[in-house]
């Protein structure tokens, strides 16, 4: 049974409008693969520009595609229910949108804890690649995992692992940098990589 409260069920509308997916994607630009996993509400952060173009294609606002209206006082660039987590180190990116409820319940971390981080080499390669946008959870600093750290003034995203006695491991996925050690006082753990953006691989 359909939500009629949800981003899936208005792109199905205007699916329907416009003749069906096939229509749609023509019209849009939008896979059919991508606008099914839109009906299905299983597209955590869509994007505004793939939005966009639903909604031009099917002759609608951004802001009714997305939430049906848009809160007092906001614009059409956030939504009712949709927060804006900004880039704090200089890149020169526009802020991300992301559906609240998909931070808070799947990611589970407080949007007003996050920030965004543009990836700045291939150190991290495979798991994400130069460029790459990543969501810090900067409530999240303890154990082992992805971070964004300082050392000696310069961000890194990379691995840590903890080793009593010795130190603190900071580990490279990419085989062709080193590991290495570090004391915990030399380093400075901004956040943990909850969630990371980029171009398909595949």
């Amino acid at each position: 049974m359909w939500d009629k409260d949800s981003l899936g069920f208005r792109v199905r509308y205007l699916q329907d409008k416009v003749g069906g997916s096939k229509q749609m994607a023509e019209l849009s630009g939008v896979s059919q693969s991508t606008q099914s996993r839109l009906i299905r509400n299983k597209f955590g952060n869509p994007g505004l520009e793939l939005l966009k173009a639903i909604a031009d294609a099917g002759g609608c606002s951004v802001s009714w595609l997305i939430e049906g209206d848009v809160e007092d006082g906001d614009d059409v660039a956030k939504p009712k229910g949709f927060v804006i987590v900004p880039f704090k180190f200089g890149e020169n990116r526009a802020s991300v949108m992301f559906d609240r409820k998909y931070l808070v319940n799947v990611l589970g971390v407080n949007p007003d804890s996050c920030l965004m981080y543009q990836a700045r080499s291939d150190v991290m390669a495979p798991t994400f690649n130069t460029d790459d946008q990543l969501l810090i959870d900067q409530k999240s600093t303890d154990g082992n995992g992805l971070f964004l750290i300082r050392i000696d003034g310069q961000l890194y995203v990379q691995r840590l692992q903890y080793l009593p006695g010795v130190g603190v491991q900071v580990i490279s996925d990419n085989p062709n940098y080193q590991n290495y050690q570090v004391a915990p006082d030399q380093l400075e753990i901004i956040g943990r990589v909850v969630w990371i953006g980029g171009k398909s691989r595949q």
